[in-house]
């Protein structure tokens, strides 16, 4: 009896240590906080206010989608980063799709998902977040 209460408890113990957040995980956080158009709504400058890990690095893949009446702008992009431990302000710019509409001055949903890394450790970042694009 005694011997399947420890092989209970140990299993219980490593199941938690394994399926703990990383400290990466725990820390790190991205909002969309603004959007520029470009070339007359041909692009939109994004951008990102980001903390994460230092140490870690790698890219975003960014979407974004505006409604103008009775049609949606869509379109994506990337944005690179380099992770301080502290607060940064990433750009990435999102390309309106080919043979699809210009994004305009307005209200847009932003999303996206960061792909971050150091050796052997990754951090996964998504964000869903509306956005107002001036000029």
């Amino acid at each position: 009896m005694r011997r399947i209460i420890t092989a209970i408890a140990l299993l219980g113990l490593s199941l938690s240590i394994v399926l703990a957040p990383t400290p990466a995980s725990a820390a790190s956080s991205v909002e969309v906080t603004a959007g520029t158009l470009v070339a007359r709504g041909v692009a939109v400058d994004l951008t990102l206010t980001v903390v994460c890990q230092a140490g870690m690095s790698g890219t975003s893949n960014l979407t974004l989608r505006q409604r103008s009446g009775d049609r949606v702008a869509h379109g994506t992009g990337w944005a690179p980063l380099r992770c301080s431990g502290e607060t940064q302000v990433v750009t990435g710019r999102v390309f309106a799709d080919a043979g699809g509409f210009a994004f305009n001055k307005g209200v847009a949903l932003a999303s996206g998902h960061f792909e971050l890394c150091e050796q052997e450790n990754c951090d996964f970042l998504d964000f869903n977040n509306t956005v107002r694009i001036t000029r």
